[in-house]
């Protein structure tokens, strides 16, 4: 795949995942009703890990990202976090009882695991930043975050179910993760040649003498 294509991808993936996560986790646990800007600081963070990894060029290809992605989504959908809406007493905002994990613990697992999820997304995106020129890569990291954030508003808009934004997150993972070769080679610098230096002539040496010493 291409380095321009492949940084306009991840950069897609990397925000259509990150929308679709705060979508999801906060329809399924009730706590992020009161911190919803949990999953989006987990996600800022795994990009910037994500983006610290990439210049090393011995790590394999982020496959743990689906992987803790899938495990996410099983822990969820298996302990789901809602109202306990038993008995015929009124339900006050502050005083819930709720069903699922505590708190103390399906909050820091999520935010650990957000974090590591986009940290996959970050790696790849980062890793094309290392072969492009810097203000090339931003426009082509623009380009691909605003395709992933108008997809996932216009699958919202036509009430597509989660299991349509994760098949297409799922695509995206094969498609970067697959042939984890780029076309491209790392930017580098070449470093500056030594300024040459001109002998000074002996004393007593004539002018055309000198110049053909300096020469």
């Amino acid at each position: 795949m291409p380095i321009r294509i492949r940084l306009v991808v991840a950069s897609a993936l990397m925000l259509f995942l990150e929308l679709s996560l705060i979508r999801w986790t906060g329809a399924h646990v009730l706590h992020l009703s009161y911190f919803s800007n949990f999953v989006l600081l987990g996600s800022f963070l795994g990009i910037g890990l994500g983006f610290l990894r990439a210049p090393d060029d011995r790590r394999p290809a982020p496959y743990y990202s689906p992987v803790v992605l899938l495990g996410l989504i099983g822990f969820i959908s298996a302990y789901p976090v809602t109202v306990d809406r038993k008995g015929s007493q009124l339900i006050f905002f502050t005083s819930l009882n709720t069903t699922g994990p505590p708190i103390w613990l399906i909050l820091p697992a999520i935010f650990l695991a957000v974090a590591v999820i986009m940290a996959g997304p970050g790696e790849l995106v980062g890793e094309c930043f290392q072969r492009l020129p810097r203000l090339e890569a931003y426009r082509y990291d623009l380009v691909g975050s605003l395709i992933g954030i108008t997809a996932f508003t216009g699958l919202a808009f036509l009430d597509a179910p989660p299991f349509v934004w994760f098949t297409i997150i799922g695509v995206l993972y094969v498609a970067l993760l697959g042939r984890p070769g780029l076309s491209g080679r790392p930017i580098t610098r070449s470093p500056r040649s030594p300024p040459r230096t001109r002998r000074a002539p002996p004393r007593g040496t004539s002018r055309s003498t000198a110049s053909r010493i300096s020469g």
